[in-house]
C-alpha cells in the first residue's frame, strides 16, 4: 500500500507538472460563461420570473440559473481534457512506457485523473464565487451540499472523460463526441435554459444526463435553501452516473490497444 501510495504521488506530480505549462484552454473555457452570464442574465431573469412566479422574480433570480447553469455547460466541454491527458501519452510513447512497469491499470488511470478532476472542480468554484461576487448570486443553503454536488458532478465528468479515452480510437473522435455530448446533456439537463421551459419531449429525457441533476441540486440550495437532506437524491443519482459510467469505461477499455492522438 505505501509503494502504491508514492507511485500514484508520482504519477499525479507528473500530471500537475504537464498542467502547469499551459493554462489557456482552462482559462478560456473559465472566462467564456463568465462573459455569456453577463450578456444573458436579463433575458434569464425574465425566464425565471415566467415560470416560477412571485419567487422567481427576485433580484437574483438569473444568476440562480445562469450561474450554475452555464458553469455546469462549460466544465462539461473539459471532459475532452480528460481524455485528453491519455491520448497525450499515446502521442509521446509514455503509454507504453507506464505499461512495462508493474503499475497497475486502476493505479495508473486514477492518477491520470486526479488533476483533471481537480481543474474541474476549480474551474466550478471560480464561476460560482465570481457569479456571487458579480452577478449578485445568493447561497441560500448548505455551502457543504453546494461543495459536495460540485466534486460529485466533477467525479461524473472525470469517469466520461476516461469513458472517452476507452470508446474511441481517436483523439479527434473523443473530442467531437465529447463536444456534442456536452451541448446534449447541457441543453437536456436544464443548463441552457431553465427546465421548466424544455419541450415536452425533452422533459422525461432529462433525468438520463448527470446535468439535470447537479443543476436542479444547485438550485435547490441557491433558490430554496436546501441542506444536505434535500439534495440527497440528486447527490445519489450524481454518485450513480459516476460509478456507470467509471464501471462501463473500466470495461471498455484496453490499456494494450493503440491509441491515435494526432498524425
Amino acid at each position: 500500500m505505501p509503494h502504491d501510495l508514492r507511485t500514484l504521488g508520482v504519477i499525479v506530480a507528473h500530471e500537475w507538472r504537464i498542467q502547469r505549462r499551459d493554462w489557456v484552454p482552462q482559462l478560456i473555457l473559465t472566462v467564456m460563461p463568465l462573459v455569456l452570464m453577463a450578456f444573458l442574465m436579463p433575458l434569464y431573469r425574465q425566464a425565471m420570473a415566467a415560470t416560477a412566479g412571485p419567487s422567481g422574480q427576485g433580484a437574483d433570480a438569473g444568476a440562480a440559473q445562469a450561474v450554475p447553469g452555464l458553469s455546469v455547460m462549460f466544465s462539461m466541454f473539459l471532459v475532452s481534457h480528460v481524455g485528453m491527458t491519455f491520448f497525450r501519452d499515446h502521442g509521446w510513447n509514455t503509454w507504453s512506457r507506464y505499461r512495462s512497469t508493474a503499475v497497475p491499470v486502476p493505479l495508473l488511470v486514477l492518477g491520470k485523473t486526479v488533476v483533471p478532476l481537480c481543474v474541474l472542480v476549480a474551474q466550478m468554484t471560480v464561476l460560482l464565487f465570481t457569479g456571487w461576487l458579480l452577478f449578485g448570486l445568493r447561497i441560500r443553503g448548505s455551502l457543504i451540499a453546494l461543495a459536495l454536488v460540485v466534486l460529485a458532478f466533477a467525479l461524473c465528468l472525470a469517469a466520461l472523460g476516461v469513458l472517452g479515452f476507452a470508446a474511441c480510437r481517436t483523439v479527434v473522435q473523443m473530442t467531437s463526441l465529447a463536444n456534442v455530448a456536452a451541448l446534449t446533456m447541457a441543453g437536456l439537463g436544464g443548463a441552457l435554459v431553465p427546465r421548466e421551459l424544455l419541450p415536452d419531449w425533452a422533459v422525461p429525457l432529462a433525468p438520463a444526463t448527470p446535468a439535470y441533476w447537479a443543476v436542479r441540486a444547485m438550485r435547490q440550495i441557491l433558490q430554496d435553501g436546501a441542506g444536505l437532506g434535500g439534495v440527497a437524491g440528486a447527490l445519489g443519482a450524481l454518485l450513480l452516473f459516476a460509478a456507470g459510467l467509471g464501471g462501463l469505461a473500466a470495461v471498455l477499455l484496453k490499456p494494450d490497444h493503440r491509441k491515435v492522438s494526432w498524425a
